[in-house]
């Protein structure tokens, strides 16, 4: 069973002003949490300014981590939305100097205060990408609703043409819609990374946000995983605004 667990890298600015200080300490604390799942875990997936609010790139995130803990795959996420090809080549670069196992192209949430689009989408990023050889260095990924008929028939094959490594769900609740994303993906040689919200109190707001109903695996979360860890190639686990519940949950499929 193959887990992995997502961390958000600390926001840039907290309050009005940039505060060095406070980001160093934010990134300790990042490092920390980093340390106590090395043991639980078999990667750490660094996302990017989730909901548009600016944070420190997944890619210096995981270089931050991998010069402060063993022996840990690392991946991150790296949004489209503000980027023209130019600067992901270098975002990818630089995962790839790193030594980042794997990137995950998504477009990425809009900025509540600087709305735009750069016109790049993912499945073309990842086309390009591959074909400049890119690939052969870092794997790369891209993000696929929880269930197939949540996507159009042209976006479902812009994703199939683009080849992607893997393609990693939003948050699942149910089951057989894993197994139908894992028929669609592997005649094509495509792996899936099930992701799953850890159930918590805590969670309950992000949940609601992106009309995640888990009533279907709350009341056992652990069985839950290792039954998606069966059907898909791994398991991504997310825990947004728990960090505990979250480590409590590893310790349990330990």
């Amino acid at each position: 069973m193959k887990i992995s667990y997502e961390l958000n890298p600390p926001k840039i600015v907290k309050g009005e002003r940039f505060d060095l200080a406070q980001l160093n300490g934010d990134m300790q604390a990042m490092v920390g949490r980093a340390s106590q799942l090395a043991g639980f875990v078999d990667g750490i997936h660094l996302t990017d300014s989730v909901l548009g609010i600016p944070r420190v790139s997944g890619v210096t995130a995981a270089g931050y981590i991998k010069e402060r803990v063993d022996r840990i795959n690392l991946s991150c996420s790296v949004r489209v939305r503000d980027r023209n090809f130019t600067s992901l080549c270098q975002a990818v670069s630089d995962a790839i100097l790193i030594g980042v196992d794997s990137m995950l192209v998504l477009m990425g949430d809009e900025s509540a205060d600087r709305p735009g689009d750069s016109g790049l989408r993912p499945s073309a990023a990842v086309k390009m990408l591959g074909k400049e050889g890119y690939g052969s260095s870092i794997k790369l990924d891209l993000s696929f609703p929880a269930r197939v008929r949540d996507v159009s028939p042209k976006s479902m094959q812009n994703k199939l043409d683009a080849r992607p490594h893997s393609l990693v769900t939003q948050s699942i609740s149910s089951l057989s819609d894993l197994r139908e994303i894992v028929d669609l993906a592997r005649p094509h040689g495509i792996r899936v990374a099930a992701v799953v919200m850890v159930p918590s109190e805590k969670n309950r707001q992000s949940a609601s946000i992106i009309g995640l109903d888990w009533s279907g695996y709350e009341k056992d979360p652990a069985d839950f995983v290792k039954k998606a860890a069966k059907i898909a190639d791994r398991v991504l686990l997310t825990s947004p605004n728990s960090f505990g519940s979250g480590l409590e949950l590893l310790k349990q499929l330990k």
